[in-house]
């Protein structure tokens, strides 16, 4: 899954009150990885099963704030 927009992840975080690491502990992946998701654009892609933690996580319906990746399925 592709992150839409590091700055709407981020905005759903502060109306949230959550910090990266009480994210990634809800979340269940490492700080390092969220922080990669708002920092770096050209890694801000995960697997299925992080973004719908992640999006469980910021009480958000699926699809929100990650997108189907456009690469190909082998």
């Amino acid at each position: 899954m592709k992150l839409r927009d590091a700055q709407l992840m981020a905005d759903y975080m502060a109306l949230r009150g959550l910090s990266q690491s009480a994210l990634a502990r809800r979340a269940g992946c490492s700080r390092q990885f969220v922080w990669q998701l708002l920092k770096d654009p050209t890694k801000g892609t995960c697997t299925d099963e992080v973004a719908a933690r992640i999006e469980e996580a910021l009480s958000v319906l699926p699809g929100t704030i990650f997108r189907p990746s456009t690469r190909a399925r082998l």
